[in-house]
């Protein structure tokens, strides 16, 4: 009897079973629980555990949905997810392939905020020191925005306003949907690159969440930082705040507030102009009327009234100066010649001619004066000099 049973491998038993989880609900299902033990692989690829109070299942989420979770899943964090049972084949093991993830309670783009923020504030982007002052007297303002929005037009208008010396250069851009973030970030390099504006302003009119998610772009808030040229952003109203508004040198609350704080109003300039002309003016009249007093005053001095008597009295004691001086400097050399006169006699007196004339001789040996006997030794020659001339000799003893 032939045997007909059919044998399976290990490895096509747990293909089997993959297929029959599979399959029984191949479109997929909701499940709910909590987080537990999430790895994020160097791969892309997350895997955790999700949990009940009575039960827990592995979980995987593939790289290509990771991407567009939109948020950091957490630990402990409570989730309902969408995907399909499976079985990892090669250690058999039953697990939950998700494919979408949204947290319970707190909404997914309320966390994803939460969690940027705080990584870039860490990161210092947030810092007031790496602010970049606003240039005071803008001439030329660069504005990355709709070209069809509300936004160019109030933008416009308040600047043509407070400051009509001002010209705008419009970058246009897509400020909502797919592809926004990347093109705002397209913008801002472009307008640095170009280099002919003072600042930028970033930014669009209100609208919903949704609508002003890609100012919440992490890539759109280093470029921000990055940026060379100083950035004001002005996205949605007053209430709406993104992660672009806290990066930025200057945030303002509206596209018309970003206007009014790029430029100062040219009336409110003319009237401080004018303050100062009239400040100035009263300060050189008072100025002018003091000098005139001082003025006044020295042209009442003799010096001012008889100039020439008081030039003539100054020579006069130029000259008596003089003549003193004069005298004092021939008594000096007087005196001087005087004592010049008897320190010679003296120096004279002392001379080896006057010696020699009192009958004194000079005996020297080998051009060599002598003063002792000494010096002298038996069979020196020696040189004798008497008042009328020289005489040789040699000592006997």
């Amino acid at each position: 009897m032939s045997d007909e049973r059919r044998i399976y491998s290990v490895s096509e038993l747990n293909a089997l079973c993959r297929r029959l989880l599979e399959s029984i609900v191949p479109e997929g299902l909701w499940v709910r629980g909590e987080i537990r033990n999430i790895k994020f692989h160097t791969s892309g690829h997350l895997y955790f555990a999700l949990t009940d109070d009575k039960a827990s299942i592995d979980g995987v989420i593939w790289r290509s949905n990771a991407e567009k979770l939109g948020f950091k899943p957490e630990d402990g964090m409570a989730v309902e997810a969408f995907g399909i049972p499976t079985l990892y084949e090669k250690v058999g093991r039953f697990q939950f392939s998700v494919k979408k993830l949204f947290p319970v309670g707190e909404g997914a783009r309320a966390i994803a905020f939460r969690q940027l923020k705080e990584k870039l504030d860490a990161e210092g982007l947030f810092d007031s020191e790496h602010k970049k002052p606003l240039p005071l007297f803008p001439f030329r303002i660069g504005v990355i925005t709709s070209a069809t929005g509300a936004a160019i037009r109030d933008i416009i208008h308040v600047l043509s306003r407070r400051a009509p010396y001002v010209t705008v250069v419009l970058r246009p851009s897509r400020v909502q949907g797919d592809g926004a973030a990347e093109d705002i970030i397209e913008g801002i390099k472009k307008m640095n690159d170009y280099g002919q504006v003072d600042l930028l302003i970033v930014g669009r009119g209100g609208g919903s969440e949704e609508d002003l998610w890609c100012f919440n772009d992490e890539r759109l808030a280093r470029e921000i930082f990055a940026s060379r040229l100083p950035i004001i952003t002005a996205v949605g109203h007053e209430v709406d705040f993104t992660i672009a508004d806290f990066v930025a040198d200057k945030r303002a609350p509206t596209p018309s507030a970003a206007a009014e704080v790029a430029v100062r109003d040219i009336s409110e300039l003319c009237a401080t102009i004018l303050g100062l002309y009239e400040t100035t003016k009263s300060r050189l009249s008072l100025q002018v009327e003091r000098a005139g007093k001082e003025l006044k005053m020295l042209l009442t001095r003799p010096a001012w009234v008889e100039p020439i008597r008081r030039i003539r009295d100054t020579e006069q004691r130029l000259d008596d100066i003089t003549a003193h001086m004069d005298d004092s400097i021939l008594l000096i050399l007087e005196r001087g010649a005087s004592k010049l006169i008897n320190i010679t006699g003296r120096l004279s007196g002392m001379s080896i001619e006057r010696t020699l004339q009192r009958g004194f001789a000079v005996v020297r040996r080998d051009d060599k004066l002598i003063r002792r006997a000494v010096e002298l030794d038996a069979g020196d020659r020696i040189e004798i000099q008497f008042t009328d001339g020289k005489k040789p000799a040699k000592v006997i003893e």
